[in-house]
C-alpha cells in the first residue's frame, strides 16, 4: 500500500492571512478578492481607507495563496470561486447592499459571480480577461507535460522588492511559474468571457496603462460584451499591475469609496 504524507511546512504568512471589518451600523459591505498569486495584502491600503469611512468589507484568503506555489499549484479555479461564495453568503447574512471589488484574477471571479448573484456593483481593478502574453491561451494544452518541463525563470529578483514581505512572498511565489495553476487561471478567463453578457449591473473598471499583465483591450471587451456597459472607466499612469497598492493607490481609493457611497 502507498504511503501518505502530510506536509508539515504549510502554513500561511502572516501578510497574507485574510482580514474583516464588519461593523453593525451600516448596511453596506464589500468583498475584496485578490488575484492569481497574490494574497489579502493586495488590499491593505484599500481597507484602511474604507474602515475609516466607517464601510464594512472581507478580504478572504483565496485557496493556494500565501503558503507557497507548490500549494497553489493543487487548487483549482473551483477552490477559489467557492471560497468567493463563501465569503460572499457570510457578508449577505449582515448586508444588504455589497460591491465585489475584483483585482487582476479576483476581477475574473467577480464578474462570474456576478453574472448570478447580482450584487449592488462591481468595481474590477485590472480584470485579467486580456493578458499582455498571448502565448498563454495555450498552456491548458501542455499541461499533462508539466511534470517534464523545465523551470521557467520569471526574471523576479529579490533586491527589486521594497520590503521583506513582499521578498517573503516572492521568494515562494515569484522565482518560477506553475503550469498546473496557470492553466486553471487560463481556463477561468475563458468561462468568464463566454458569460458577460448575463451581467447587468453598474460596474466602475480601472485599468493602467503601464501594466505588463492585463492590455488595456479589457474595456474593449467589457464595452463590447457586457449586457450593461461600465459606467466609468479610469485609466491610471503611475503604475503597472499593483493597481489597488501601487503609485495610483489614493487615487484608486477615493474613487471606490466614491462609486460606493453614492
Amino acid at each position: 500500500m502507498k504511503k501518505t504524507y502530510l506536509r508539515n511546512d504549510l502554513f500561511t504568512m502572516k501578510h497574507a492571512l485574510p482580514y474583516s471589518y464588519l461593523p453593525e451600523n451600516t448596511d453596506r459591505a464589500v468583498l475584496m478578492l485578490h488575484g492569481y498569486t497574490g494574497s489579502p495584502k493586495d488590499y491593505r491600503y484599500l481597507a484602511g481607507r474604507l474602515e475609516k469611512e466607517g464601510i464594512a468589507y472581507s478580504v478572504p484568503r483565496l485557496p493556494g495563496a500565501g503558503t507557497d506555489m507548490d500549494d497553489l499549484s493543487e487548487t483549482t479555479r473551483r477552490d477559489w470561486l467557492r471560497r468567493a461564495y463563501d465569503a460572499w453568503l457570510d457578508l449577505k447574512s449582515s448586508y444588504s447592499r455589497i460591491t465585489i471589488t475584483g483585482y487582476s484574477m479576483g476581477g475574473l471571479l467577480a464578474l462570474k459571480m456576478a453574472a448570478e448573484i447580482k450584487p449592488e456593483s462591481l468595481v474590477l481593478l485590472a480584470p485579467a480577461l486580456e493578458v499582455q502574453h498571448k502565448s498563454i491561451k495555450f498552456v491548458p494544452l501542455i499541461t499533462p507535460f508539466a511534470s517534464f518541463l523545465p523551470q521557467i525563470d520569471t526574471g523576479w529578483r529579490e533586491e527589486d522588492e521594497k520590503d521583506e514581505e513582499s521578498r517573503e512572498h516572492g521568494r515562494k511565489y515569484w522565482v518560477r511559474r506553475d503550469i498546473k495553476s496557470l492553466s486553471q487561471f487560463v481556463m477561468l478567463a475563458s468561462e468568464t468571457k463566454k458569460i458577460l453578457n448575463y451581467t447587468d449591473l453598474p460596474v466602475l473598471l480601472f485599468l493602467s496603462e503601464n501594466d505588463p499583465v492585463v492590455s488595456l483591450k479589457t474595456a474593449e471587451v467589457l464595452n463590447t460584451e457586457l449586457k450593461r456597459k461600465p459606467e466609468k472607466t479610469v485609466i491610471l499612469k503611475n503604475c503597472r499591475h499593483d493597481v489597488p497598492n501601487g503609485n495610483d493607490k489614493e487615487t484608486v481609493a477615493d474613487a471606490v469609496i466614491d462609486w460606493i457611497k453614492r
